[in-house]
This record gives C-alpha cells, structure tokens and sequence, in this order.
C-alpha cells in the first residue's frame, strides 16, 4: 500500500520541512505533494527536492473558500496526470503534525477494512454539529466576497451579521473576510444529502477517483459549492455520503481544539495541550505555531522515535 500526503501551506518554510522530513521518516515509500499557497512565504525547494518523491507545486491560497478544494483536486489530478500510483490520499496542513508513527497509522487506515476514514454528519439531523442556522446561512445563500478583512476588521464589524436574523434574503459574514450572500435554489435533494464534517480526511483511491469523476459530471454542483461559505467542510462528505457505495468511518484520525474558538481557527496546541492530544490517538495535530514553540517539534520528535522503537 502506498500513500500520499497532500500537504497545503502558505508560511513557515522551516515548519513545513520539519513537517516533511516527519512523514518521510516513518513514510519513506509515500508520496508527498505540497501545495503551497503562491503569496506566501517562500519555501526551501532545494532542500525539499533533495527528499524521494516530493514534489512541490504552486497554487492561489485562500481561507474559507474553494480555493481549499481546487488544490486538493490538483493533486490528485497531478497524481494521475504523472501516472503516481497511490493507494490512500491523506491531507493535512503545514502546521499539522503526525502524533503516532506513520507506518502504525497506515495499518492501522488499511486494517481497518473501511475506504476512508472522514469526520460526517447529516447537516440537518441529529447528530449535526452545525446549529440549523450556520448550516442555512452556509450553504443555501451564494456569497460574494467583498474584501478581506484583519482580525480587529472582523470584531468591528461583526455586529453587522445582525442582520442575518431579521429578514431571509441575504447574508453578511465577516469570518472569512467581508461577503453579502442571496438566497438561492440549492441542489441538495433526496440524492444529494447536504453532510457536514472537518475539512481533513484520510481516503482511499476509489473514494478519491469518485470524487474526480463526479466532478467532472457534475459541474453545477461544484459551481453551486463555489459560492458557498467554506465549502471544504461540506462538499467532499456531501458527494461521498449521498451515493452510499463506500464504508466511511466517521474519524478524521486528526486532534484540534475549536474551544473558545475566534473566526473558526482552531487553537494553537501548546505543552499542556500535547498529553490529551497524545491520548486522542489521533494521526495528526494541529495547529503548531513554530515561531512561537519550536520545542514542541522536539518533543513530538522524541515522542515518535519512542513509540516506532528507534
């Protein structure tokens, strides 16, 4: 079995290398594909080239919008472009980092039976994590994004979301940058259920080639996602759940902490995060913050090595 790791960044070139040389260690016969945001920090290529099979490709970043989607789909249109056989498709970010060894992790996806291992909920039923509100406001309103905003430009103007509960016509959002949404005519249906679920997933090739091939056929459901509000949490489950031909486990195998979250980020782990984080025998964390805490790479350095006996 071989997999890849698709790896999307935008900063901190010498995280992301860490992060690289991590999965090659306890990976050495994967495949790791970074998509890295074209406006951000430049990375170390010379250094990330001399790795086997790591191939680095540019592409335009965003935050909460489809962007998120176009570069996962371009590395599995890279895959099969180049004819890379794998077998599992992994994502993760470049402040993620693999909290078991890989190999432990890879049995553990190809052991388990199952074609992917995705964090899934019916949007509208009972074991939604989305309040009906956020799921509405989401994904049955097409938005168009006015500008970006700072975070002290979010807090200013969030007060202005007020009108979202008071007529239901339009939308105005501030979490991913100033947007107005209409209302519009969705395309969820009895054969399209609406799913929710994290943005990261471990998936094996025949849910990855499902996801191309719909795609392709069905250009008005992915135009429809475009003009969604982050759409990477919905649209992946939304496709994969509605034709009830795989066995998903509803794991994303990734530890995060969204308590006390601000803008929908997730926390920065610090050491007093990394025992619960350790314990959720999880694959990956996130998020690690490498200027702020270069140690905890140690740690978790250490901590590998330990559990694969090295």
């Amino acid at each position: 079995m071989r997999f890849c790791y698709h790896i999307q960044s935008h900063r901190s070139p010498e995280q992301v290398n860490r992060l690289v040389h991590a999965v090659k260690r306890y990976s050495p016969g994967c495949v790791v594909h970074i998509s890295h945001d074209v406006n951000g920090t430049p990375l170390d290529l010379t250094e990330l080239r001399s790795l086997p099979d790591v191939v680095i490709q540019t592409h335009e970043g965003g935050y909460g919008d489809f962007s998120h989607v176009d570069r996962y789909m371009a590395a599995v249109d890279w895959l099969n472009a180049e004819g890379v056989r794998v077998d599992w498709l992994v994502n993760i970010t470049g402040q993620d980092y693999p909290i078991r060894p890989l190999g432990q992790c890879e049995a553990e996806l190809v052991g388990s039976g199952a074609d992917g291992f995705m964090e899934y909920w019916d949007a509208y039923g009972p074991e939604s994590h989305w309040p009906r509100s956020r799921v509405h406001s989401r994904y049955h309103f097409q938005h168009r994004r006015l500008l970006p905003l700072s975070s002290r430009g979010k807090r200013l103007l969030r007060p202005i979301q007020a009108v979202n509960r008071v007529q239901p016509l339009v939308r105005v959002h501030v979490s991913y940058g100033l947007a107005v949404g209409r209302r519009a005519r969705t395309p969820f249906g009895p054969d399209l259920r609406l799913h929710g679920g994290s943005a990261f997933s471990s998936l094996s090739w025949p849910v990855v080639a499902y996801l191309r091939e719909y795609f392709d056929r069905r250009p008005d459901v992915v135009a429809y996602f475009r003009r969604c509000l982050s759409p990477v949490e919905a649209v992946f489950q939304t496709i994969v759940c509605s034709t009830d031909r795989f066995n998903l486990v509803p794991d994303c195998k990734r530890y995060f902490d969204f308590r006390d979250s601000t803008f929908n980020h997730p926390k920065s782990l610090t050491a007093e995060d990394l025992p619960r984080a350790l314990a959720s025998r999880a694959h990956f964390a996130r998020k690690f913050d490498y200027e702020a805490a270069p140690e905890l790479l140690d740690t978790l350095d250490a901590h590998l090595a330990a559990a694969a006996g090295r």
